[in-house]
């Protein structure tokens, strides 16, 4: 069990090489935001009213005749709004594992999706485009997790990614400007 265990580190840590300017600072990817995981919602918990439960469908579609609601009331860590950062970390790689903006109404966070709040430190449209970034390393980590048909990617997973970053938030912010722009062309065609 060891062996294969760290087989799996040394595979990870491969995946992960960029060359950036020496001045920027590194840290593990975990390091530079709060990941708050979903909840695990039972059917006693789902009624016909109240804030939608916020799943990989909803983020991916919006709400539905299938999304489910509550009314009960849960902490603030897993309260979502729009324009709240989501990472998907469970699901078919290809298709589920992302970062997204959340582009809804008030609603409740579903298992295997983190809501991240990036660190003072850290512009939030610039880490969103770093997540965005290591989306094809986040697929080849789960892929290499994946049972019946599930691929995940776990906190522990995040603390062994180093990510760089310019420590200058202005720099942040004009990386993350310069990505929106091209971003905005992208989807005008």
């Amino acid at each position: 069990m060891g062996g294969e265990t760290n087989v799996t580190i040394q595979a990870t840590s491969q995946l992960y090489k960029p060359v950036f300017p020496t001045h920027w600072r590194r840290s593990p990817l975990y390091d530079l935001a709060d990941w708050a995981n979903g909840l695990s919602f039972r059917n006693t918990q789902f009624s016909p009213t109240g804030k939608p439960i916020i799943k990989i469908s909803e983020i991916k579609y919006g709400i539905s005749d299938q999304t489910k609601f509550t009314t009960e009331c849960f902490d603030d860590s897993v309260h979502i709004s729009n324009g709240d950062m989501l990472f998907s970390w469970s699901g078919q790689p290809e298709t589920s594992i992302d970062v997204f903006w959340w582009r809804g109404p008030d609603g409740w966070l579903n298992q295997h999706i983190f809501k991240v709040t990036q660190k003072p430190h850290i512009d939030r449209i610039f880490f969103f485009y770093l997540l965005r970034y290591l989306r094809p390393n986040f697929v080849a980590i789960a892929r290499n997790k994946q049972t019946t048909g599930l691929g995940h990617v776990t906190k522990r997973d995040l603390q062994r990614i180093e990510a760089a970053y310019p420590e200058n938030i202005d720099e942040q912010r004009a990386i993350a400007r310069i990505l929106g722009t091209l971003d905005d062309k992208i989807e005008l065609n």
